[in-house]
């Protein structure tokens, strides 16, 4: 027989970064990457998504996403800084919400991106993997592109980092964006279930009211 019911958000935080670090924490393993789905304003395409890393939280709770200063996200932000971001937990076992796995997502709605200076970029850049290092210095996105001569790039310039034994310096086109929201939207949703949503938005007073809203 099919079942049905309803999922509820339960035992939340008062501010949506602490409930986004729980559900971090929990979903968290060695080595574990999180993705998460970012939006721009597009001047040829209206909106576009792409899904990028996390790059973590600054020290005022902003979402941060590294890039390049020549890619369309780049330029799309600076042009219009207005964006939003999707983050998708498939499979979250989070005590404080009940006994089995859930799935979750978190979206930041009404959000905003600020460039983040120079003296904060290093940070992000001594934290990427080698891989991410060398596209970052020797490829350009979005570029038509040939495989033996990308290969054969590559192999050149991973010989002469390796042989060199020198770290590799951040290139000036580096760049980091945090991302501030008016509102948090957390959905929670189980097998046989319809979802719940907790919403927060930022007031006036800089302070969140948070409510549960209609899946």
């Amino acid at each position: 027989m099919a079942k049905s019911t309803l999922a509820h958000i339960v035992d939340y935080p008062n501010e949506p970064v602490t409930f986004l670090r729980q559900i971090l924490h929990a979903v968290e393993e060695p080595n574990f990457l999180q993705a998460m789905n970012l939006a721009t304003v597009d001047k040829e395409f209206g909106v576009l998504n792409r899904t990028v890393l996390f790059r973590g939280l600054t020290e005022d709770d902003c979402v941060t996403y590294a890039t390049q200063q020549f890619t369309r996200s780049c330029k799309n932000l600076k042009a219009n800084n207005k964006c939003a971001i999707t983050f998708l937990f498939p499979r979250v076992m989070l005590p404080s919400q009940g006994p089995r796995p859930l799935i979750w997502q978190v979206r930041l709605i009404g959000a905003s991106a600020v460039q983040l200076p120079e003296s904060e970029l290093d940070l992000y850049w001594e934290k990427d993997e080698l891989p991410a290092q060398i596209r970052a210095i020797i490829f350009r996105t979005g570029r038509p592109s040939n495989y033996e001569k990308l290969k054969e790039k590559h192999d050149r310039f991973l010989k002469d980092f390796m042989e060199s034994g020198e770290p590799l310096h951040r290139p000036p086109t580096f760049t980091a964006f945090k991302i501030k929201s008016l509102r948090w939207d957390f959905l929670k949703i189980g097998m046989n279930q319809i979802a719940d949503r907790l919403q927060y938005r930022l007031q006036d007073d800089c302070q969140w009211e948070v409510m549960h809203v209609s899946s």
